[in-house]
């Protein structure tokens, strides 16, 4: 999908329902920069795009990582490999991105490749307020949003007001996925003050006009809201329960999520919930 003649989305799969997906960003500027990579074997979707539109795959020569989980970061090794791309993170999210959990180096089942392709070398950190220069007047800007994990960003194209959100903002809906929700609540707070978006470029959601970004973070602040007040009643029905394993069926339950969900990243949530101080003080701020 043609976003601007710079900017290009393309959803990447995350299972067999059409429901469940991670979109990838490319960026075309003297080279091509991918934002997210989706799940191992999503090379091949990107590398199609490229094609479609008379470059080469081999023309890539920056990825930028969100943040470090699998569906994000499963196939810039095999673009690494390809192109010898740089492959940029913040500072925080790299052990993850370079140090990958064994479990997700493995088959799920028989035939099925892993969902990581292999750990990557960060070779370039990107802090705060870092520029991405990409050649014919594009230059990316690097906000440091933490909250669904430490070492998440968010991108500004300011040339085209085109905010690439990562997986900062949290779609109903789906799985409430973070590490903490007080730093979360304040990135989200942060993107809604940048005044004159143009394009709003989720990860977990359709590609939207810039209008439609403000209503999705106040969304997204509501939703973390409902998550808190849904561990808050299940503690209450389970007095002494503090165990998120536990108490993750009746969130789930709760938001309307079916119960299979995501439930290792559930728990942990549910965690960041139990643990985060002010998390209520915060979410009540203006």
């Amino acid at each position: 999908m043609e976003i601007t003649p710079h900017i290009h989305a393309l959803r990447t799969p995350l299972g067999p329902t059409p429901d469940r997906f991670v979109n990838v960003y490319l960026v075309f500027g003297d080279g091509i920069t991918v934002i997210d990579t989706g799940f191992n074997g999503s090379e091949k979707l990107i590398y199609e795009d490229i094609r479609s539109t008379g470059r080469d795959p081999s023309d890539i020569d920056l990825v930028v990582l969100t943040h470090s989980h699998p569906d994000h970061t499963g196939s810039a090794k095999a673009i690494h490999d390809l192109t010898g791309c740089t492959v940029a993170a913040h500072l925080l999210d790299i052990p993850a991105i370079e140090n990958v959990d064994p479990i997700l180096l493995k088959s799920p089942a028989p035939g099925v490749p892993p969902i990581v392709g292999g750990p990557v070398t960060i070779s370039r950190i990107l802090p705060e307020g870092a520029t991405i220069s990409l050649g014919r007047g594009i230059t990316l800007e690097v906000l440091h949003t933490p909250g669904h994990s430490p070492g998440s960003i968010s991108l500004l194209l300011r040339e085209k007001m085109a905010l690439f959100t990562g997986d900062t903002v949290q779609a109903p809906g789906r799985a409430p996925i973070y590490t903490d929700p007080v730093a979360l609540v304040r990135s989200i707070r942060r993107l809604a003050k940048i005044q004159g978006v143009r394009h709003y470029l989720p990860s977990h959601d359709m590609p939207a006009g810039g209008d439609v970004t403000y209503s999705r973070l106040e969304d997204s602040l509501d939703y973390i809201r409902r998550v808190h007040a849904a561990v808050k009643k299940a503690e209450s029905e389970l007095p002494g329960t503090h165990d998120p394993q536990a108490l993750a069926g009746r969130v789930l339950a709760e938001l309307g999520i079916p119960s299979g969900a995501a439930l290792p990243f559930i728990a942990r949530t549910i965690h960041a919930d139990l643990t985060a101080d002010g998390l209520d003080e915060v979410l009540d701020e203006e």
